[in-house]
């Protein structure tokens, strides 16, 4: 299993010097999750849930249906234009999951192991057509979503503490995805069939493209 995850560029020399270290910062602070963890998502299917989530609760807070504690994180938010102006120019990073156990679920996993250099990617994209890749997370999950039916994402996970019902879960995630795929259709589809995906290791990604 493939897992996968996202961080901004300004964060990639470190993480190839000393790889993915437990931590919580802004994008999980974004979703109240304060666990000190490497976080994850485990295959196309949790990243694509996990970014809708998070395109939902940047909105909610623009529109204040959500209120942050965090007023540093709160007034980011509300400065920003949108998405991709919060979080900033960044990338996906995928590692083998064989030997780490998953702590949480398929969208928004986390592992108290830290994820050394040499086990790290970088997702790039290639066109069929020329030579140039694109590594922006930001076309990276549309690329993710290209080749994933909503009704073929499922919840699974460990039972915690008040733990989703599996089967409603995997509804609400649906229908979510659903409705994002509808609004970003045009911009999903451009990567259907003219565009694959590559994984080049962060060393050699950081010496050649930063």
């Amino acid at each position: 299993m493939n897992y996968y995850h996202m961080t901004s560029l300004d964060r990639l020399n470190s993480i190839s010097k000393f790889g993915l270290i437990p931590k919580n910062e802004n994008n999980s602070k974004l979703i109240n999750d304060t666990k000190i963890k490497v976080f994850f998502s485990e295959g196309f299917e949790g990243c694509i849930a996990l970014f809708v989530d998070f395109d939902i609760v940047y909105n909610d807070i623009k529109c204040g249906n959500v209120i942050l504690e965090n007023e540093i994180l709160a007034n980011k938010v509300m400065e920003s234009d949108n998405l991709k102006s919060f979080l900033g120019e960044g990338v996906y990073l995928q590692f083998d999951g064989t030997n780490i156990e998953n702590e949480r679920n398929f969208e928004n996993g986390c592992t108290s192991k830290v994820i050394l250099p040499g086990e790290l990617n970088v997702c790039v994209l290639k066109s069929k057509n020329d030579n140039n890749i694109i590594f922006s997370r930001f076309e990276v999950i549309k690329y993710m979503m290209s080749k994933v039916n909503p009704e073929d994402i499922h919840y699974y996970g460990v039972f915690y503490e008040n733990s989703p019902n599996f089967d409603e879960a995997t509804k609400r995630i649906q229908g979510k995805v659903k409705r994002y795929y509808s609004k970003h259709f045009g911009e999903i589809e451009k990567y259907n069939s003219d565009y694959f995906l590559e994984y080049i290791p962060i060393v050699e990604f950081v010496d050649k493209y930063l």
